[in-house]
């Protein structure tokens, strides 16, 4: 689980789940608003193709992922 922190009073949680067909390597990610992972409020994919050619693509994915949801929320 990733957590990221939006702003000073906002902290988000994200899991992120490889993804299968047609995005294999690629990363199926939803956002909840608690660590309990009770409360879902957002889910999008990391493209495999934004991952191609990472050293580490699961890193590459996290850091991804903590932009994305920063802009999403902020």
């Amino acid at each position: 689980m990733l957590k990221v922190q939006v702003n000073k009073r906002t902290t988000l949680y994200v899991t992120l789940t490889e993804d299968t067909k047609p995005n294999k390597g690629g990363y199926f990610c939803q956002v909840f608003a608690d660590p309990e992972l009770q409360c879902e409020m957002e889910s999008f994919t990391i493209e495999n193709s934004v991952l191609r050619g990472a050293d580490n693509p699961i890193n590459r994915a996290k850091v991804v992922a903590n932009s994305r949801v920063k802009a999403m929320y902020e």
